[in-house]
């Protein structure tokens, strides 16, 4: 008995394999022991392990559509990235739960979608809502190495992305506050809240254009060598019964988890109670629909109601029938609830109510061979022309062409044969239908002969009596997407058909090139349009523009003429490059003339022979001999610059006064009492003036050295030169430690010993972090903190030295911290400073170090950090 069963299961799994596959697929099968498969350890609900057995969505859903093929699955359980290096080493044959993307097209072959998830922001419940991408700029991602995420926030350097190990590690670290956002797939990620029990989180909008579409599929995955396997997995996947896969989506997503159609609650109320529908179709019209030979519903409409089962939960109950005419009667005795596919008639609105048209389909003739090309109807004559019975396409044809004579028969292969035997001229049928049936009975001898010029819209219908199932089946005809659309017809109508010489294509050809001559034309006219458009748009630049070919000035704009103080436009042309700048700054010039790219700093010169401050910038074009300067007058900011310098000195005499005033209070001290002595008659003893003396000689020589710090501070040249970088941090320490000690703020130096030597411009990072050290004195005296500190911290990356200044002043505003870097923003009275300071620290850490300075707000106060290159490219 077990024998038996044994051989039963076999030939029932031969017989499976037989009706789908091909000769190659079926030898590959044959051939092939067993796939190996991925499987990741925690990517709940869809792939994980537990207590070493592969679970979640995407294994079950695997080993049902495998299960009649004969391929056995061995599982390789790794992490993710593992996984990929795997499939590319060919030590795997199938990834899975895997999304497509145009870079993974290139090396991989894709099954069907078989899960649609929304992916979305997942953030803390008291968090704003995310509307778009700009709203983590600044902030902090989770992200894992080998997803595409990573790929995704690379777009973004203004978001800091935290690496992670695994969906789980990301959740724990957003609830508890380290990272600000993750993302992933709604389903997982309601799986993992519902399952941990973090409950401090919640799933914020959809995030828009992170793979194309917002919308993503899984699918199953292999390199294109191995594509035989995708195709299979691609038939036995829509040969699996729209019943087990729903049975398996409750199981783990819950009732209709996965839809994105949206139902009102009468429609909800309705799907909840009715649960399935008895649907009635053509059972001979392939490639639209059929039963194959164990009863299943086939063909076009078959592929759409799987997916409507997916997107509403209904099971479809296809009835069989023996032909169209009954389909229809079982729908006016109420045996089927509705049809499938059907033409919208008159004299049908009895029976049914229709949903709108979701399949176009052109009409043509089938005839013998030796028929010339029909390109029109009329000239059939009273010619006999066959039509299945019931068609409502026949009443859109006899309203064209009223002089048809109409033949009925019960279904396609009579209609052929009665042409083949000569008793009709030609049957009537969809393109799609007809040339199925010539290529799968091989009726060699018949052929498409020509269009019938009107097109068979075809829609659902409803019975009278279901409403609310005609607005359910409207909105999931809407729910299926163009590429859904597309590939169902690419996986039934693949057969073309050729015509006899039509000569309407000359009239086609000239209508071309006439095209193609108005599109020169058109364009001649944009071109000129364009034209128009940028003399404009470079008027209205603040900035000059020089347009030089070959060194000779041939455009510019309003604004050169008023910087330059030129008349117009003609008293400038023709003019070189070289009569824009002063002599001094020539030499500078042709010196970086390839670094034009950069902003350079140059002395312009009018045409009066004045000169001023200017930026100049080069643009390159892909005609060389063109070249687009842009200058920009920066006088009014150089002036800033000196005021700003001058408030810097301003704060470096404080500091040079508070390092001052305890030596000289102790001279003052040694001088006093020594004339006070003499003053009383007290005879000093020599051992004790020698002591005072050599401690005024040593007070004076700290007062000497300190002049001589500063001397050189002031007057070093700022000029690239290797340096030790914490050698220019203990300077800075020198010269503001006594500032703070004076305000009893703790400086907490953690710049360890190890010395980093990089070049840079001698001086410039000084004052910058003078600059800083300033500011948060003056945030932590105008917060009146207590215990007040300020920390700096120095570190080595791989590309670049990362040096932190942390004070505890609470923090800057959260509506001004993008600002403090602009040009101008102070919150300080007019009289304590110009906003320049940080704006000017900004641009020697950006333009003059290579580098990067932000700031962040921590528990704490305002952390300034600021990122050092190692060496100045």
């Amino acid at each position: 008995m077990v024998k038996l069963l044994s051989i039963l299961l076999f030939l029932s799994s031969f017989l499976f394999s037989k009706s789908i596959f091909n000769e190659e697929e079926l030898k590959y099968i044959e051939n092939k022991k067993f796939i190996t498969v991925s499987n990741e350890f925690d990517y709940e609900p869809y792939d994980f392990n537990r207590n070493g057995k592969p679970s979640g969505y995407s294994i079950d859903l695997l080993e049902l559509i495998l299960k009649d093929t004969g391929l056995k699955i061995k599982y390789s359980t790794k992490p993710w990235t593992q996984l990929l290096e795997d499939l590319y080493s060919r030590k795997l044959d199938i990834i899975h739960t895997i999304y497509k993307t145009k870079e993974r097209e290139e090396t991989m072959s894709f099954s069907t979608g078989y899960s649609k998830v929304i992916q979305s922001y997942i953030i803390r419940k008291n968090e704003k809502d995310i509307d778009n991408i700009n709203n983590l700029f600044g902030k902090k991602v989770g992200v894992s190495k080998g997803w595409g995420e990573v790929e995704f926030f690379k777009r973004f350097p203004q978001i800091k992305m935290v690496f992670y190990k695994n969906i789980e590690e990301k959740l724990n670290a957003l609830s508890i506050g380290e990272i600000d956002a993750i993302v992933n797939s709604n389903n997982v990620a309601n799986y993992y809240i519902k399952k941990y029990g973090y409950t401090n989180l919640k799933i914020s909008n959809p995030i828009k254009n992170m793979y194309g579409t917002k919308l993503d599929n899984h699918h199953y995955a292999a390199l294109k060598e191995k594509s035989i396997l995708i195709s299979i997995i691609n038939k036995a996947y829509d040969n699996t019964s729209i019943e087990e896969i729903e049975e398996l989506n409750k199981k783990w997503f819950g009732k209709a988890s996965s839809s994105n159609v949206i139902f009102n609650e009468k429609e909800q109320e309705y799907l909840d109670v009715k649960k399935s529908i008895n649907l009635c179709i053509d059972p001979d019209w392939l490639p639209y629909e059929s039963f194959d030979k164990r009863g299943n519903h086939i063909g076009l409409s078959a592929d759409y109601f799987k997916l409507f089962s997916q997107e509403s939960g209904l099971k479809f109950n296809t009835i069989k029938t023996d032909s169209w005419s009954q389909s229809l009667e079982y729908i006016k005795n109420k045996k089927c609830d509705m049809v499938s596919l059907i033409t919208h008639t008159k004299e049908r609105e009895k029976f049914f109510n229709f949903t709108s048209s979701y399949l176009k389909i052109p009409i043509v003739i089938a005839t013998k061979l030796d028929i010339s090309f029909i390109d029109n109807f009329n000239n059939l004559g009273d010619r006999k022309i066959a039509i299945v019975k019931g068609y409502g396409v026949a009443k859109s044809l006899l309203k064209k062409y009223p002089k048809l004579n109409i033949v009925y028969v019960d279904n396609i292969s009579k209609g052929l044969d009665l042409v083949a035997k000569g008793e009709v001229f030609g049957y009537v049928d969809s393109f799609a239908t007809i040339s199925n049936t010539l290529q799968s009975e091989q009726k060699t001898q018949l052929k498409i002969a020509g269009e019938a010029d009107i097109y068979w819209n075809l829609s659902s219908g409803v019975r009278k009596d279901e409403p609310i199932l005609v607005d359910i089946m409207e909105k999931l005809i809407n729910s299926v997407s163009v590429e859904q659309k597309q590939k169902i017809l690419n996986n039934w109508i693949v057969i073309k058909y050729e015509k006899t010489i039509d000569y309407s294509l000359i009239w086609k050809i000239l209508l071309f090139f006439t095209l193609v001559l108005l599109l020169f034309i058109y364009k001649q006219y944009l071109m000129k349009k364009s034209i128009n458009e940028f003399s404009q748009l470079i008027d209205s630049t603040m900035e000059a523009i020089l347009i030089f070919k070959e060194n000779n000035l041939i455009d510019s704009n309003q604004s050169a003429v008023k910087i330059f103080a030129y008349l117009d436009k003609k008293d400038m042309k023709d003019m070189t490059f070289d009569d824009f700048i002063s002599r001094e700054s020539k030499e500078l010039a042709y010196k970086e003339r390839e670094n034009f790219e950069d902003n350079i700093e140059l002395l312009a010169q009018r045409k009066d022979g004045s000169k001023f401050h200017a930026l100049f910038r080069d643009s390159s074009l892909k005609d060389k001999n063109i070249r687009v300067i842009s200058v920009i007058d920066i006088t009014h900011i150089k002036q800033l610059e000196s005021q700003t310098k001058q408030a810097q000195m301003g704060e470096m005499m404080e500091n040079i006064a508070h390092q001052w005033r305890q030596p000289l209070s102790t001279i003052s001290t040694i001088s006093s009492g020594i004339s006070l002595n003499i003053d009383l008659g007290n005879k000093p003893e020599y051992n004790t003036i020698s002591e005072d003396m050599n401690r005024i000689v040593s007070t004076t020589k700290y007062l000497s050295n300190t002049i001589e710090t500063f001397r050189n501070f002031l007057k070093e040249k700022k000029e690239l030169k290797e340096v030790v970088l914490q050698d220019r941090l203990n300077l800075v320490i020198s010269i503001v430690s006594d500032s703070l000690k004076s305000r009893h703020i703790k400086l907490k130096n953690n710049i360890n010993e190890e010395k980093f030597t990089f070049t840079t411009i001698v001086g410039e990072l000084d004052q910058v972090l003078i600059n800083i050290i300033n500011n948060a004195k003056d945030a932590i005296k105008e917060n009146d903190i207590k215990e007040p500190w300020v920390e700096l911290n120095l570190e080595k990356n791989e590309k670049y030295f990362l040096l932190t200044i942390e004070d505890n002043a609470k923090g800057i505003p959260e509506k001004i911290i993008d600002k403090i870097f602009d040009p101008y923003f102070t919150t300080k009275h007019k009289s304590q400073g110009t906003g320049l300071g940080l704006h000017m620290s900004y641009k020697i850490v950006t333009e003059s170090l290579r580098g990067k300075l932000y700031v962040e707000n921590t528990k704490n106060g305002a952390k300034f950090f600021i990122e050092i290159p190692y060496t100045f490219e």
